[in-house]
Formats: C-alpha cells, sequence, structure tokens
C-alpha cells in the first residue's frame, strides 16, 4: 500500500479496498480468504457479497474523499454514477429513507506507515476490521484522545449477526458530508440493518429502531480512574448485542470484558497482560490460556467501548 500523508487523498479508500479485497476475497499472504465475492469496484464504490448469499454491501467514497456511506441491499442492481448502491431493500442508516446514512471515516488511515496499522478478523459471514490511522509521523500511546473524530481511528462490524441478519455498526449515522465532521463511533448511533429481526421483513424506506446496551460512551472519568499497571488475575467474556422490536441479537467476532470497556485499549492491553499499545502496535495479537487469538479494537477516547476482536468460536 501507498503512503500519503494528504489527509483527504483518495489513497485511504484505495488502502481501505486492498485490505478487505485482499482479507475477504483472495487471500492475504500464507491466511486463505474468508470466502466473500467481489461484485464491483470503482474509485468511489466498492460492492461485496458475504459467502453465505445474505445480501449485498457497498462502501461508497463521498465527494469529501474521505467520508465513507455504507449501503446494504438483498439484491444487486448495479451501482449508480454517485457509486451507491441499487437493488432491492437498499439501506444506510435506521432512518427513514436513508435520510440519515451511516458514514466513517479514512481519513489519515494510511498517512504514515511509522503510526498507523489495522486487523481484521472474518469468516464468510462477517468481518471486523479495526482501523488505526494516525495523522502522526511517530507512532503514540493508545490512552485517550489520540487523532481527531473524523480520523481511521475506530472498529467497523460487516456482515451477519448471530441469527444470519446483515447489519452494520460503526461510524455514526449522519446527513453531514464534510471531512471535517466527527465520525467515530460503535453503537446504535452508527447503525445499518437490512431487515427487521422479528419479522424478516426489509427495512427499505421505513425506520427502524435499534439499541446497544453497554456500548454508548462512557465519561472520561470512568476511563481516567481505570488502573495502569495492573494485570487482571481472569478475563470474563461476553457477546456484544443489538436490539431492536424487542428481539435480541449477537454481533459475531467480538467480546468485552465489562471491567474493561470504559478503559483506554492501551490499559485493556496491559490488564491482560500485554504491553502498552500504540496507534502503530494495535494489531498486537494476545492469548487467554485458551488458544485462541485476541486483539483490543481501535476505539477513540470515551467515544467507544473497548472490545477485543478474536477467533474464539465461542464468538462466532
Amino acid at each position: 500500500m501507498a503512503y500519503v500523508s494528504a489527509a483527504s487523498s483518495p489513497a485511504h479508500f484505495e488502502a481501505f479496498k486492498t485490505i478487505l479485497k485482499a482479507c475477504l476475497v483472495s487471500g492475504y499472504g500464507t491466511i486463505p480468504a474468508a470466502g466473500w465475492d467481489l461484485v464491483y469496484e470503482a474509485d468511489n464504490a466498492l460492492v461485496l457479497r458475504p459467502g453465505s448469499g445474505s445480501g449485498y454491501v457497498c462502501f461508497q467514497r463521498e465527494s469529501s474523499i474521505s467520508l465513507v456511506t455504507v449501503w446494504l441491499s438483498s439484491t444487486y442492481a448495479g451501482v449508480d454514477a454517485g457509486g451507491r448502491l441499487l437493488g432491492d431493500g437498499v439501506k444506510s442508516g435506521t432512518a427513514a429513507s436513508n435520510s440519515v446514512p451511516q458514514r466513517f471515516s479514512v481519513r489519515s488511515f494510511v498517512a504514515y506507515a511509522a503510526s498507523s496499522t489495522w486487523a481484521l478478523v472474518a469468516d464468510a459471514k462477517t468481518f471486523v476490521v479495526s482501523l488505526s490511522g494516525s495523522n502522526r509521523a511517530q507512532p503514540f500511546e493508545v490512552t485517550g484522545s489520540e487523532g481527531s473524530t473524523y480520523e481511521a481511528n475506530h472498529t467497523l462490524y460487516v456482515g451477519e449477526d448471530s441469527s444470519g441478519d446483515l447489519i452494520s455498526v460503526g461510524g455514526v449515522n449522519t446527513t453531514s458530508n464534510s471531512s471535517s465532521g466527527p465520525t467515530v463511533g460503535f453503537n446504535a448511533a452508527g447503525f445499518t440493518a437490512l431487515k427487521f429481526p422479528d419479522t424478516g421483513l426489509l427495512v427499505d424506506t421505513s425506520s427502524i429502531g435499534v439499541a446497544m446496551p453497554g456500548a454508548s460512551p462512557a465519561s472520561s472519568s470512568d476511563f481516567n480512574a481505570f488502573p495502569t499497571g495492573v494485570v487482571f488475575p481472569d478475563v470474563s467474556l461476553s457477546p456484544v448485542y443489538w436490539i431492536a422490536n424487542g428481539v435480541v441479537r449477537k454481533l459475531r467476532g467480538l467480546a468485552v470484558d465489562p471491567r474493561f470497556m470504559s478503559a483506554y485499549n492501551s490499559s485493556v492491553a496491559q490488564a491482560l497482560g500485554g504491553p502498552a499499545l500504540t496507534t502503530r502496535t494495535m494489531n498486537t495479537i494476545f492469548e487467554l490460556d485458551d488458544g485462541h487469538a485476541y486483539l483490543v479494537g481501535r476505539s477513540y477516547s470515551v467515544s467507544v467501548m473497548s472490545m477485543l476482536l478474536t477467533t474464539n468460536p465461542e464468538f462466532w
């Protein structure tokens, strides 16, 4: 990948596409592809299909260059000139008629090789990617407001939940098309669901009410109160959930320890017996005596809870 310090360069979206294609479609190094299909690609769009065939996801690069809108649909009828997905049930966000689409930023994602990284876990149905971009030439410890709320420093979930419904979580639902607006988050405020979980009908032009218990941002005092330099003797992991119309669903590939949710990423790593994390080492893999891999998902300050991406089949 090419590293480009210009924050709004198209290279950041190109790098994002390259990672997804390598990991999901063609294989990454000695690691086989997760089993997704590449449906369409252009300068302003990437359309992928889960191997399970549950729908389509489109990442549309907006005119701001660094801002990306997520679209889901049940069928594929092409992509318009602006990069928007066409098909049955096309949906972005939770508002009626897609009036407040789900967006995230890739700004500064590959600005500097020395201070940026990424990590991804996936199977044929779901992927979770942790983007750790940086607008600084040197890495810095992830213990607070590193970078800005409009940069690539967040976790994105795309694909099926535990019951097979196609969803996307991450960023924010916003009408703003500005490359300097806040776009970091991982909760119901940045969410798209293709179908109503209770009926299985397409959300389409309707609105849907979504909740993610425990995922809402905590206060800065909670994060700052977390003890540093202490290794916890055990880990108690739980899935991440989303709720709509009274139906409770689990996300796949993610785990949280309630004690660590309100802790900065670097503090979580040290509590697990690992090293302090910088923006460059956010892809550090941990083992928790169960033979499975874990890594801390990138989150911005107190805007997002700390989560673990994992290969543990219990969470898939």
